[in-house]
């Protein structure tokens, strides 16, 4: 009944909004710059999304359905991949208690939230520690976020969600030394 109701709202929200341009605008989903420090043998990383979740998504996180935002931290040495690391946070709407569970990968960490300003702010942040690889020098580190498909079991409707992100993947880049004589 849940799954019915959450189809409908994100479906209405998403044709209604797509199909009447005039007065859906969207996000523009944007990245603050990018922070970092080094602390023993961890690269520490926040990624911070701006402009997000702004337009139309208090209706989608409280639609009763698991909403997903997905996240990529790459790092490069000479123009070469050297480490990929996938991140997801899923928003779980407890209409009961008027609450978001928030799951972040990154920390394997779920929290409540009853301030919807105070989800948007921990689900717009993502934190990791990566090693770092003694190899490495001066390195690119970039982050990347996207949100994924869902699909509406009871309809078998498969919605993309980047329609709220007008398919725009945010990005954001940063080059570092990580070398041995930096590190504290």
């Amino acid at each position: 009944m849940l799954e019915s109701f959450a189809g409908k709202v994100i479906a209405g929200i998403i044709s209604v909004s797509s199909l009447m341009f005039t007065s859906y605008t969207g996000n523009d989903p944007v990245f603050m710059p990018l922070q970092s420090r080094i602390s023993q043998n961890y690269l520490l990383l926040k990624a911070t999304l701006d402009k997000s979740f702004d337009n139309d998504f208090s209706d989608v996180f409280k639609c009763g359905k698991q909403i997903s935002i997905l996240y990529k931290i790459e790092i490069r040495q000479n123009n070469r991949v050297a480490l990929t690391r996938n991140y997801r946070h899923s928003v779980v709407y407890d209409p009961m208690n008027a609450s978001w569970k928030l799951y972040r990968s990154e920390l394997n960490q779920t929290e409540v939230f009853t301030n919807y300003r105070e989800l948007v702010k921990n689900v717009s942040e993502l934190e990791c520690s990566i090693p770092i690889n003694n190899n490495w020098k001066t390195v690119e580190v970039s982050a990347e976020s996207w949100l994924p498909e869902i699909t509406l079991t009871q309809s078998n409707r498969t919605i993309d969600l980047m329609v709220l992100w007008k398919f725009q993947r945010p990005r954001v880049k940063t080059t570092l030394n990580v070398g041995q004589p930096q590190r504290g």
